[in-house]
C-alpha cells in the first residue's frame, strides 16, 4: 500500500477521506502530480473564494500554478549552486519513499538542489502575507528565516502553519531514507510586495527583479519542520489506526473530526451533514467564538454532541450573545427583526443621484498588468445604475457599464467610462471595503485620474450599513454602543448570512436563479477563459457577464427600496 504526502495530510485531517480517495498499490508520477495539483489549486481557489473545485476551475488555474513552480526554480538558482532537478517536460521530479510496516510513504520534490548540502524547495501558490504578518520572520540575504517558532507556525490549521506542515511531512519521508548529506527545507511563495512594472517579453510578463524585490521569496523552515517531526510521527500512527479502523468501512455519523468546522476539512459536508440544513446550529452568528453556560464555554461541536442540531434546539441559557437570541426568536416567530429607527436615520445619509456601483475582478496569482501585485483584484468590469429619485429606476435604461473585451489591459478604458458617468451624489455599494480598495489601487496606478477616483471613493456609502449596521456610524447618529453594534434587519431566511444573495430574496422578488452566470466566481472564470472560446460562445458569454453584473447593481436598488418600504411606507 502506498501513501502519498497528499494522502497523508488528507487522511489525518479527516478519516472519511480514506474512502473518498483510497490508497493504491501502484502510484505513477502522473497520479502523484494530479494529487499535488489538486492540493495546490485548492490554495489558489481559497484566494479566489471558491469552496469547491471542478475540472473547469483546475484547467483555468493550471497555467498560473505551473508558472509559480517554474519561477520558484529560477529563484532557487539565484541562491544555490550545484545540480538542480525540477519539473519540466523532459525531467521527472526527484522522488523519495520509505517503508514503515506494510506502508510505503511517497513524495516528490518540486525543486531539488544538491551541492555540499541538499536543498528541498517546495513551491506554493500563496503569498508571503500569511508568514510575515506577525513579524516572526526576518530577511537575510533575500531569504526569510524565523526569529522564533510560534505556536501559530506549528499549528497545521493555521494560515501559515498548514503550508509548513506540508513540508514537515515531506521532511519526515525524506529523513527516513537516511540521506548522506544535510538537508535544508524551503518554501517558495509569491512575494506580496512585488509590484509588476508592466514589462513584457514575447507578449508575456517579464517578472524580473524590481527594486530588490523578486516575484518569489524563499522561506527557510528547517527549525520549524524539525520541531514538527514528533507530531508528524504521531499523525502517522493515527493514520495507520484510521486505515485499520475505517478503510472500506463507514465512519459513524456521530463522529466529528477536529476539523469538522474548518474550511480545510475535505469532507465537511459529509462529516457535518447539518451544514446543509436550513438554520442549523452552524448558522449562529459569531459561532466560532463559542457559547457559554455558567462558567463553562462550549463549541458548536460540543453542542452538536449534546444533541442540538438546529438554532431553535439550543436552550437560551447557552446563548450569551443577544444577536443569537434574536436569531432564534425570528425563527420561532417566523418574522424578521427590524430596527426601524436605525434604518430611517441611515437612509437620511443617502443623497440623490444614487450611483449603484459594482466591480468584477480577477485575483490572478501572478500580476498581469503594470502596478499589480500577486492576487491583486484586477478590475475587468463595472456595472452602474443611476437613480435620480426615490423609488424610480429602470433596470435597462438607467444602466451603464464596461466589460473588457479580452484578457489584455483595458483598465484605463474602464476608468474613463466610469468617471464620465459618476458625478457628485452617493455611490452606493454593498460591503464597501472591496470597492474602496479597488478605487484606491486604481488611483495610485493611474495618477491622471487620481482626483476623480478618490472623489468617487469619498462619496461611497455602504448599503450593508443599513442591514447589518456599522457601530461607529450609528454611534455618531447618537445611538448607544449596544444598539449601534446590533444588526438593523434580520430575517430567518438569511440563515446567518448578510450577503446580498441572502438579503435580496427577503426584501424583493428579484432572484439570481436560472441565470447562466450567477456568482462572482463564475464571472471571473468566464472572463479568464475568453481567449479559449469560439466566436459564438464568446459573444454569448460576454452578454451573460453584462447581464450578471447588471443584476448585481439592480439588486442593490431592490434592497434599498425593500428597506425603505419596510420603515417608511408601511
Amino acid at each position: 500500500m502506498i501513501i502519498t504526502k497528499t494522502k497523508f495530510i488528507n487522511y489525518t485531517k479527516c478519516p472519511r477521506y480514506i474512502n473518498k480517495d483510497k490508497p493504491l498499490d501502484i502510484v505513477t508520477y502522473d497520479d502523484y502530480k494530479k494529487e499535488e495539483n489538486n492540493a495546490n489549486y485548492q490554495d489558489i481557489m481559497d484566494n479566489l473564494g471558491v469552496k469547491t473545485l471542478d475540472e473547469r476551475h483546475l484547467e483555468t488555474m493550471l497555467p498560473y500554478y505551473n508558472e509559480v513552480e517554474k519561477m520558484a526554480a529560477y529563484e532557487a538558482k539565484k541562491h544555490f549552486k550545484g545540480k538542480f532537478n525540477f519539473s519540466k517536460k523532459t525531467y521527472k521530479q526527484t522522488k523519495f519513499s520509505c517503508q514503515i510496516g506494510n506502508i510505503n510513504y511517497l513524495c516528490y520534490v518540486d525543486v531539488y538542489n544538491e551541492d555540499k548540502e541538499i536543498n528541498i524547495i517546495e513551491a506554493k501558490s500563496t503569498t508571503t502575507t500569511k508568514f510575515l504578518k506577525d513579524g516572526i520572520f526576518e530577511k537575510k540575504n533575500n531569504i526569510y528565516y524565523p526569529k522564533e517558532i510560534s505556536d501559530k507556525l506549528l499549528d497545521r490549521l493555521n494560515d501559515a502553519g498548514h503550508y509548513i506542515y506540508d513540508l514537515a511531512v515531506q521532511r519526515y519521508i525524506i529523513e527516513k531514507t537516511n540521506p548522506k548529506k544535510k538537508v535544508n527545507y524551503y518554501l517558495a511563495v509569491l512575494n506580496s510586495n512585488y509590484i509588476f512594472d508592466g514589462t513584457y517579453k514575447n507578449g508575456k510578463p517579464d517578472y524580473k527583479e524590481i527594486n530588490g524585490e523578486s516575484l518569489i521569496n524563499l522561506i527557510n523552515v528547517n527549525d520549524i519542520t524539525e520541531k514538527m517531526q514528533k507530531q508528524v510521527d504521531e499523525d502517522r500512527k493515527l493514520l495507520e489506526k484510521y486505515l485499520f479502523k475505517y478503510l472500506n468501512k463507514n465512519v459513524p455519523d456521530d463522529y466529528y473530526c477536529d476539523n469538522a468546522l474548518v474550511k480545510s476539512c475535505l469532507c465537511l459536508n459529509t462529516s457535518l451533514k447539518i451544514l446543509n440544513e436550513k438554520n442549523s446550529i452552524t448558522n449562529f452568528l459569531d459561532s466560532s467564538r463559542g457559547f457559554k453556560k455558567g462558567s463553562h464555554t462550549y463549541t458548536v461541536i460540543d453542542l452538536i454532541k449534546k444533541g442540538y442540531k438546529k438554532i431553535v434546539d439550543v436552550p437560551d441559557e447557552y446563548l450569551n450573545r443577544e444577536k443569537n437570541k434574536i436569531q432564534k426568536q425570528t425563527i420561532i416567530q417566523n418574522k424578521p427583526y427590524i430596527n426601524k429607527e436605525k434604518i430611517i436615520q441611515g437612509l437620511k445619509l443617502i443623497k440623490y443621484p444614487i450611483y449603484h456601483l459594482d466591480f468584477e475582478t480577477f485575483p490572478c496569482p501572478l500580476p498581469r498588468f503594470k502596478g499589480e501585485k500577486p492576487y491583486t483584484q484586477s478590475v475587468f468590469q463595472f456595472s452602474l445604475h443611476i437613480q435620480n429619485e426615490e423609488g424610480k429606476l429602470d433596470k435597462i435604461k438607467d444602466h451603464y457599464g464596461y466589460l473588457a473585451k479580452d484578457n489584455n489591459d483595458h483598465r484605463l478604458e474602464l476608468i474613463k467610462e466610469m468617471c464620465d458617468h459618476i458625478k457628485d451624489g452617493t455611490v452606493l455599494v454593498y460591503n464597501d471595503s472591496f470597492e474602496k480598495t479597488r478605487l484606491l489601487e486604481l488611483s495610485n496606478i493611474f495618477p491622471e485620474y487620481k482626483d476623480k477616483l478618490l472623489n468617487i471613493r469619498n462619496n461611497v456609502f455602504d448599503l450593508l450599513n443599513l442591514v447589518k449596521s456599522n457601530t461607529k456610524l450609528y454611534e455618531k447618529l447618537n445611538f448607544s454602543k449596544e444598539e449601534a453594534k446590533m444588526f438593523n434587519y434580520y430575517h430567518p431566511n438569511m440563515c446567518g448570512s448578510f450577503s446580498i444573495k441572502k438579503v435580496l430574496p427577503v426584501l424583493s422578488n428579484l432572484t439570481y436563479e436560472n441565470m447562466e452566470i450567477g456568482n462572482g466566481v463564475e464571472a471571473l472564470l468566464t472572463y479568464a477563459n475568453f481567449q479559449k472560446m469560439d466566436q459564438k460562445t464568446y459573444k454569448n458569454k460576454y452578454n451573460e457577464l453584462i447581464e450578471y453584473c447588471c443584476q448585481d447593481t439592480y439588486a442593490m436598488y431592490c434592497v434599498l427600496e425593500g428597506l425603505r418600504n419596510i420603515v417608511v411606507k408601511r
